[in-house]
């Protein structure tokens, strides 16, 4: 099992707390062996001064039994202390040597003293073997080498006891402050811990809640939930379970036993899923309910893994689609009966537009024949012909003309549901400045203000839609004609999914409550002696737009203007 990061940090803190304590320890122990060192060099110092000053009571001493001697000359116990207080001196200068063996300036003056005690003893033995040259005061003549000595040690002296007391506080400082970061770490360590152990026991609080809560939802769920053990007894239900089957939730019950579950197949592929630890999916069978009715349902189980059971189990769940399949039967009939409708009614159309296309053309000519013998019959009268018969054979010939229009505009409309969009990009401002230029150019003499928005590049059929804004423009300028100037505004807004743009204008305008047959053919809101045209342009514009996925409408008050809107998908949502 992988440590937890909690575990980790407790690892972590423990090993700095034991690194704590081990740098405690060594610094501790250096710290106590430079004080004992310190102490001994103190001591050492200490030793230095007892043997001067014995030296200079030895020195005292032969002095004093020198004196003695002269005052007694045959005295056998005066002789017997200058010897002593004479074989002291040697001795002394060989300790001081040694104390001082690291001490080059203690060593020169320690020589400097062994030569004027020699001098100095030398002089007093004189003296003794009674020589009238008077003795000279020893202790005089070594005085300042012996001061110097005894200067040089004190300075020493005071200079180690500096150092030991340093020492000894800086001991006391790390022993402090390591005691301090032990408590602190081990105060951390007890944190952590009790942390951890809060984690621990909200974790078990968490796991029992969501098992309560797991075992409330399984509970609530309507569909058959089982729990089934290798040898395909019941380990737990749900209550949907037991009212399907019409059974008691009886831990230990096998699942043979229960009626619908008998089927061969389906008991060895529940087998299998807990014995190969496999997986059934969507198993369609037939069973029957507590209520004896036949249900079809469909059978899912996996292997799980229980926390408080050691044996191999597997969930199996059950779902009812008897009422899914009766829907599904009902919407294939549904398909095969909206498949023959939508035979006949693409069989419809076929001829309808046979049909249309077929007057169309047979329209032709007899148009032809009468606009052809309208105008022979003009000429054929000549300058006889009265101003009532010369209005009719106008009214005929404006009315064949009107006639050819309404049928070419009859067949553009119809190729528009026929011909297939040939997709690409379509740069609008340029199309429509094109087409502007193409209208501008029959309607010279008029004075129209244009408001053009910067347009947008698009997916379409550039063919329809020049016819879009051909159509749009043409009506704009025809509808303005007792305007002067004329304002036309081409606007865009994009509102992320779709391309919204309009062509408004300040013509005549139209009642909204008629807004909706504008854009049906043949469908004028105008008289044609007012304003020319066929009535099939806005219904070519909703139809193409339509085939682009898009949408049109339209916004207009008698006499204020109109604005027409249409919408292109800002994605290549073309319908074909």
């Amino acid at each position: 099992m992988r440590p937890t990061a909690a575990n980790l940090r407790f690892l972590a803190l423990m090993g700095s707390l034991l690194l704590i304590v081990f740098i405690g320890w060594v610094v501790r122990q250096r710290v106590s062996d430079d004080t004992i060192e310190s102490f001994r060099w103190l001591g050492h110092s200490h030793q230095v001064r007892s043997t001067l000053y014995d030296l200079n009571a030895a020195l005292a001493e032969l002095q004093a039994a020198a004196y003695a001697s002269r005052l007694a000359p045959g005295d056998a116990e005066v002789r017997a202390r200058y010897a002593d207080a004479h074989a002291r001196f040697e001795p002394l200068l060989q300790q001081l040597r040694d104390f001082t063996i690291d001490n080059p300036g203690q060593q020169e003056r320690i020589g400097f003293l062994r030569a004027r005690l020699a001098t100095a003893t030398s002089e007093l033995d004189h003296f003794v073997d009674g020589r009238d040259a008077p003795a000279p005061l020893a202790r005089v003549a070594i005085a300042d080498v012996t001061d110097d000595l005894l200067a040089e040690e004190n300075r020493l002296a005071l200079e180690r006891q500096r150092q030991t007391d340093g020492r000894i506080v800086f001991a006391q400082s790390v022993t402090i402050a390591t005691a301090i970061a032990q408590v602190l770490l081990l105060g951390i360590v007890l944190w952590l811990a009790e942390k951890q152990v809060r984690r621990r026991l909200d974790a078990e609080a968490d796991r029992r809640s969501a098992v309560g809560r797991a075992r409330l939802i399984v509970e609530s769920v309507r569909e058959p939930i089982a729990v089934v053990d290798a040898d395909l007894s019941l380990l737990q239900t749900n209550q949907a379970f037991g009212d399907f089957y019409g059974i008691d939730r009886a831990e230990g019950t096998a699942l043979t036993s229960v009626e619908g579950w008998r089927d061969a197949a389906l008991m060895q592929r529940l087998r299998d899923v807990i014995g190969q630890r496999r997986e059934l999916w969507d198993f369609e069978t037939e069973q029957d309910d507590a209520g004896g009715s036949r249900r079809r349902v469909i059978v899912n189980a996996r292997a799980i893994d229980l926390p408080d059971i050691s044996r191999p189990a597997a969930l199996v769940t059950v779902s009812d689609i008897t009422a899914r399949k009766h829907s599904e039967e009902q919407v294939l009939e549904l398909n095969r009966q909206l498949s023959g409708k939508i035979e006949q009614v693409t069989e419809v159309n076929r001829e309808l537009e046979a049909f249309s296309y077929s007057v169309s053309h047979d329209l032709r000519a007899p148009l032809r024949h009468v606009a052809g013998f309208a105008d022979k019959l003009r000429t054929q009268l000549g300058d006889e012909r009265d101003a009532k018969l010369a209005h009719y054979c106008s009214i005929i010939a404006e009315s064949a003309q009107r006639m050819s229009a309404l049928i070419e505009d009859l067949l553009a409309y119809s190729r528009l549901g026929r011909h297939a969009l040939r997709l690409q990009p379509v740069d609008l401002q340029s199309l429509v400045e094109e087409v502007r230029s193409t209208l501008l150019s029959a309607v010279e003499d008029r004075r129209v203000q244009w408001r053009v928005a910067p347009l947008p590049v698009v997916i379409g059929d550039a063919a329809m839609l020049r016819l879009v804004w051909q159509n749009l423009l043409d009506n704009a300028l025809k509808y303005t004609a007792s305007r002067d100037p004329a304002q036309v505004e081409i606007g865009f807004r994009d509102d992320g999914d779709v391309r919204e743009f309009w062509v408004r204008d300040d013509g005549v305008g139209f009642d909204m409550k008629y807004a909706d047959k504008l854009f049906g053919v043949f469908q004028r809101l105008h008289k044609a002696s007012e304003f020319e045209g066929t009535g099939i342009g806005l219904a070519s514009v909703r139809r193409i737009i339509a085939r682009h996925g898009g949408h049109t409408w339209a916004e207009g008050e008698a006499g204020k203007g109109a604005t027409i809107h249409f919408t292109l998908p800002r994605h290549e949502t073309i319908r074909e």
